[in-house]
């Protein structure tokens, strides 16, 4: 006679049972000596997986225990959700409230990017980032577009309950995440370990995401091998199956029309071959749940509640044939019970370790982890902690597990490297067109190398190539741990034009010509701001380029002092919706100093983001003074173009002083967060001269059609500016 698994447990000794399990209340809590071990299989499918959910509640409206659960990709999530003691309503609002969207994109929230990875955005550069190895000449990439960052805390918020638990035999109820080898192609089952990292590494659909390291192995979805995993809950020890199938329909021959249906059929096709081949081995106990989900794809988050109804009319459709596997009131209430008995409360963490393989040292990580000790996990702290050290763009992936040592429970925290650094290559351009001749397009490379020591120097240098040239190499340096402190000494060279107007004329324009050397020592005040002085010395000369000479030419030095500050927290530098800036530099131009002038200059910048549901509303404030002498051309002021009196010709209007005031508005039009469209406008007025009045300013405004694309923001439109002047742009670049 083959004894039930409940049954052999009971015939463990007692007292061995209290030693080694620690969950004895559970074990005391089975059922009925007879009734069939109940095993549920969910299937991957994407978005279509919260069928799911629904089913799960027809099973806890009819007090259908759970024995073991299996499942694949987004089975997975369901599965160990529920594995892990979240009731199906608690799922439910889980997956609701999720932002998928965000789930999918691991782009540094920028409250999160320390203040040094903000001013990353000064360089006008696309954001995806190629590695370069230097030594080999090669280029290396992520192995997907995603990671998993987003997705891996999220799973490990949820499951917080559990977070101690190691063999997920030890869960309120047995699971098993099923994943895939990709290094093999074999099926990989995950049946201990970290609970969220086995969940997301069952998810990770190859393109999309990176494969996930689980014990040296890298694993993908598990729906190219196992889609299905009903041989997997078998072997968990169940009787009965309940088997749920939600994957992808193969599309008919006809549907077949573009590169895009057709690799969505192949995927479909591996997944089905699976899944019907598992299908082939079910019996007739077992029950096989199909919801008809219809046009929902893998991809429509969107749909969540219809997908979940669609779950719940299947289940109920299946009431007649799982009726017999339905317990009575109190059989069902002792079940539960021993079940969410083994739910633990937070665990207390008494300490922190941090290991990278970053060539960093482990301490400046380890500092900027808030998360106290001597308390319970707190998974809204850490979560901001894992988003801290993500936010300094140097790894790939940063998660934590709770962990046991010489009978205390901490935290580990691992900070893995990006694979494709430490070095890379980044690519910007940008563009200005008043459709009348007037057009300025610049192309930049840059390589950037991180981590050269264990307080985490790096060396950018950027290379810009068209109408305004020019070459950028700095090393920033940090001083301490906790890299507050820094020196930041910078060579640079480049060529712009300045116009010459008059009264609306250009007559002339002159290229000025600057190489020189700046040194910068200053403190960042966290992830807000920075304050730094510095010494610039530099070779300034001017020379006519077209038009009539007007005693402008000339070659001299520049030499100052300046003390910078700044605050930023804008969400976003394309198109804010929340947060502001401040930036105020004094510079002091001295003979001293090696500059052939006397002269300070004043420049500020102000701004806020203001956002009501669509619409956004960002006022702001710029100005600049030269005082206690003259500006040379190359240091004169500069007001014309999109957004800075938009109806004027890029730069038209100089002076040792201005004054900007303007307002920016702009109504978002779609939700695809990939690729966001604007529609907007300006109203601006501002004054510039050797004595920027406000009474003599003028006016001016615009409408666009905006585009937060890959390379920047892309703005087209229409500009007015008092006096009768008009002009059309195409924009691509910051203005904010």
């Amino acid at each position: 006679m083959r004894f039930p698994n409940w049954a052999r447990r009971l015939l463990v000794v007692p007292a061995l049972m209290y030693i080694v399990c620690p969950f004895p209340d559970a074990l005391a809590t089975e059922q009925p000596e007879g009734r069939p071990r109940v095993g549920l299989v969910l299937s991957g499918g994407g978005a279509r997986g919260a069928a799911h959910v629904g089913v799960l509640r027809v099973l806890e409206d009819m007090r259908i225990p759970v024995d073991y659960v299996a499942g694949t990709s987004m089975g997975a999530i369901v599965g160990g959700l529920y594995a892990a003691g979240l009731s199906a309503d608690d799922i439910a609002v889980a997956i609701e409230q999720m932002d998928w969207d965000a789930m999918f994109n691991d782009d540094v929230d920028r409250a999160d990017r320390s203040f040094r990875r903000k001013r990353d955005d000064d360089f006008l550069l696309v954001k995806a980032q190629a590695g370069f190895d230097y030594s080999t000449r090669e280029f290396k990439l992520p192995l997907g577009l995603v990671e998993g960052q987003r997705i891996t805390l999220a799973v490990k918020g949820l499951t917080r309950n559990v977070s101690e638990i190691r063999d997920f035999d030890e869960l309120p109820i047995p699971f098993r995440a099923v994943a895939t080898d990709i290094g093999t192609g074999k099926v990989a089952v995950l049946g201990d370990g970290d609970l969220a990292l086995a969940i997301t590494a069952s998810m990770a659909v190859p393109g999309v995401f990176s494969p996930t390291l689980v014990d040296g192995r890298m694993l993908v979805d598990g729906g190219i091998t196992d889609n299905l995993p009903i041989d997997v809950v078998r072997q968990m020890g169940a009787d009965v199956l309940i088997v749920v199938d939600i994957s992808t329909p193969l599309h008919s021959p006809s549907d077949l029309t573009d590169v895009f249906v057709l690799t969505d059929q192949l995927t479909s096709i591996m997944t089905r071959a699976n899944t019907e081949r598992n299908l082939a081995t079910v019996t007739e106990a077992d029950v096989v749940i199909v919801p008809d989900l219809g046009d929902i794809t893998g991809s429509d988050f969107d749909r969540t509640p219809e997908a979940i109804y669609t779950g719940f009319t299947a289940a109920d459709a299946a009431r007649p044939r799982l009726a017999g596997l339905s317990l009575s009131a109190e059989d069902y209430r002792r079940w539960s019970s021993g079940r969410l008995e083994r739910v633990a409360s937070l665990p207390i963490i008494e300490f922190i370790d941090v290991r990278t393989d970053a060539d960093l040292d482990p301490r400046i990580l380890r500092d900027k982890i808030e998360h106290p000790t001597g308390q319970r996990l707190e998974v809204g702290q850490i979560d901001r902690d894992m988003g801290s050290l993500y936010g300094m763009e140097l790894f790939e992936k940063v998660s934590y597990e709770v962990v046991q040592r010489d009978g205390r429970t901490g935290l580990a925290v691992d900070a893995r490297a990006k694979r494709w650094g430490p070095d890379y290559l980044q690519f910007g351009l940008d563009l200005e067109d008043d459709f009348e001749g007037d057009t300025l397009f610049n192309l930049r490379v840059a390589y950037l190398r991180t981590a050269m020591n264990s307080l985490g120097a790096e060396w950018r240098t950027t290379l810009t190539l068209g109408e305004e040239p020019g070459v950028f190499t700095g090393w920033y340096q940090p001083l301490d741990q906790d890299q507050r402190y820094f020196v930041h000494p910078v060579a640079f060279g480049n060529k712009r034009n300045v116009n010459v107007f008059d009264n609306s004329e250009k007559v002339a324009v002159y290229r000025v010509t600057e190489y020189g050397l700046r040194l910068g020592v200053g403190r960042e005040l966290g992830a807000w701001g920075e304050i730094r002085v510095g010494y610039e010395r530099s070779q300034v000369s001017s020379s006519l380029r077209l038009g009539d000479p007007s005693g402008l030419e000339e070659a001299y030095g520049d030499g100052n002092l300046f003390l910078l500050f700044e605050i930023d927290e804008l969400d976003d530098v394309n198109f804010p919706r929340d947060g502001h800036y401040l930036q105020t530099n004094y510079e002091w131009h001295r003979d001293a100093l090696g500059d052939e002038g006397h002269y300070d200059q004043f420049t500020y910048g102000l701004g806020v983001a203001m956002t009501w549901g669509r619409y956004t509303l960002v006022p702001s404030v710029s100005g600049g003074t030269t005082v206690n002498g003259d500006a040379p051309i190359s240091r004169l002021f500069e007001l014309g173009g999109f957004l800075r009196l938009s109806g004027l010709e890029r730069n038209e209007l100089t002076g040792e002083e201005f004054l900007l005031l303007r307002t920016v508005g702009y109504r978002r039009m779609n939700d695809f967060r990939f690729l966001p469209v604007y529609v907007g406008g300006s109203l601006e007025y501002g004054s510039i001269g050797d004595d920027a009045d406000l009474g003599d300013g003028r006016a001016a405004g615009s409408l666009f059609l905006g585009l937060d694309s890959p390379l920047g923001p892309f703005y087209t439109g229409a500009g007015w500016s008092e006096g009768g002047h008009y002009t059309g742009f195409l924009f691509l670049g910051r203005r904010f």
